[in-house]
């Protein structure tokens, strides 16, 4: 009986014999979804994916937001605090696409907090004014925070299965 790399994988992702898990993941998983993993080139191509559907949907958003705000003379700060809440899912499948990446390089717990943290501070920057002292504040601090989140880009993942599920390349 030959035994190979799969047969070697299937045996340290899987509890019974002969099971083998193979990666199997959809769009709207790879969007929204916490689990899993996704390697180097689906990291690059869903973000890019991602940002011409955020696009999509933020343009009309705005165009909506921009008309009630021309009819109804509210403060502009209630308008931007609007189009925040509105980025919430844009700014979620950001995150969801980030720990995945992170899953697989094998990368858990501290990047994780970090990459919450910065979620959260997007979150936030997206509902203050920006032409207060606060938004200009925010503009910096999240640009500053999501450099080391390049590396994303840069490392390879952790070969084989871990304990976030079996390897993206298979």
């Amino acid at each position: 009986m030959e035994i190979d790399n799969l047969d070697i994988a299937a045996s340290l992702g899987s509890d019974e014999p002969g099971e083998t898990e193979i990666w199997n993941m959809g769009l709207v998983d790879q969007l929204t979804s916490l689990e899993g993993r996704i390697n180097r080139l689906r990291y690059l191509t869903i973000t890019i994916l991602y940002l011409i559907v955020a696009l999509i949907y933020i343009v009309p958003v705005s165009l909506v937001l921009g008309i009630v705000w021309a009819i109804s003379g509210l403060p502009e700060f209630v308008i931007e605090f609007f189009l925040g809440l509105a980025m919430i899912p844009v700014w979620y499948c950001a995150y969801a696409i980030a720990v995945k990446r992170l899953q697989d390089m094998n990368w858990g717990d501290g990047w994780i907090t970090y990459l919450q943290i910065y979620t959260v501070l997007c979150f936030i920057w997206g509902m203050v004014p920006h032409v207060s002292g606060l938004g200009n504040a925010l503009d910096l601090i999240t640009t500053i925070l999501g450099i080391p989140l390049i590396v994303c880009l840069f490392v390879r993942g952790e070969k084989g299965p871990n304990q976030f599920g079996p390897d993206p390349l298979g």
